[in-house]
C-alpha cells in the first residue's frame, strides 16, 4: 500500500477530529537552544502507536508519528498541507571510519525523578566529545520506545539526502546525533537535559504519563493536501 493511500485510511478513521473523545496521554515538554538563541519550548504527546511535536505556540504547525504506518506527517495549517515522509531506505549502518563510545560518567548524585535516579552519559565521536545528557533510566519506558522509532525513521530520511551534502559542511558528531546512531541516549533513559560544545542545550520541563487530552490531536486534518516528501524536492 503507497504512503498515500496509508494516511488516507488514518484520514478516515472513525472519530477523527471529535472533540468529545479524550485520550490519556504520556507529555514531554522541553526546551531548547541553539548557542545564544532564544529557547524554544518543544510538547511531545504519546497515545498507544501515535506520537505527535508541536511547539508551545503551535503557530508553525506541528508533526504526528504513526508506528502502524510508519510514517511522519509534517502538518503545516497555513498552507494547509500535510508533507508525508515514508522513507524507504534500510537503516543507515555507521561507516568504518567513524568511532563512536558512549559511556557512563559517574560524576552526579542528582535527586530522584519520577522514582529515577539520573545517569551522566557521554557521546564521543572519532576520539572528540559529541554529546552529553542526564538521563533518568526507566522513566516513560513505553513513550521512549516510540520516540526511539520516530527518531530512527526520520534519521532513515536524513540518510537519503546526505551523500548530497558537500563534505565541507558535514561534520561527524551531527551525522552519529542525526542519521547513524539517533537514540543512543533515549535508549538508556529519559532525556533530563542534553549539551554539546557547540552550545545547544536541551532541558525537561515537565512530564506526565496520564494527561488527558483530545483524540483529534492524533489525527490528521481531513482537507488538507497530502503532500509526498519526493515531491515537495
Amino acid at each position: 500500500m503507497n504512503l498515500v493511500c496509508m494516511a488516507m485510511l488514518w484520514l478516515a478513521t472513525p472519530g477523527a477530529g471529535s472533540l468529545a473523545d479524550q485520550a490519556r496521554a504520556g507529555l514531554l515538554l522541553y526546551g531548547e537552544r541553539g548557542a545564544g538563541g532564544e529557547e524554544i519550548v518543544t510538547r511531545l504527546l504519546f497515545t498507544p502507536g501515535k506520537l505527535r511535536i508541536e511547539s508551545r505556540d503551535r503557530a508553525e504547525g506541528y508533526i504526528l508519528y504513526h508506528s502502524e504506518a510508519a510514517s511522519i506527517y509534517s502538518v503545516t495549517p497555513d498552507e494547509r498541507t500535510i508533507l508525508v515522509i515514508q522513507p524507504e531506505a534500510e537503516k543507515p549502518r555507521i561507516p568504518d571510519g567513524m568511532a563512536l563510545k558512549l559511556e557512563r560518567i559517574d560524576d552526579i548524585d542528582a535527586p530522584e525523578i519520577g522514582g529515577s535516579k539520573p545517569q551522566h552519559w557521554r557521546l564521543t565521536v572519532n576520539g572528540s566529545v559529541c554529546r552529553d545528557a542526564i538521563l533518568a533510566p526507566g522513566l516513560m519506558a513505553d513513550q521512549r520506545l516510540l520516540y526511539r522509532d520516530y527518531l530512527m525513521l526520520l534519521a532513515n530520511q536524513h540518510y537519503l539526502g546526505l551523500a548530497a551534502v558537500p563534505a565541507e559542511y558535514r561534520d561527524p558528531c551531527d551525522d552519529a546525533v542525526h542519521v547513524f546512531a539517533p537514540a543512543l541516549f533515549v535508549e538508556k533513559g529519559l532525556p533530563v537535559r542534553v549539551w554539546d560544545q557547540h552550545g545547544y542545550q536541551q532541558s525537561l520541563l515537565d512530564f506526565s504519563v496520564e494527561k488527558q487530552v483530545g483524540t483529534e490531536l492524533f489525527h490528521l486534518p481531513g482537507d488538507y493536501q497530502l503532500v509526498p516528501i519526493s515531491q515537495s524536492r
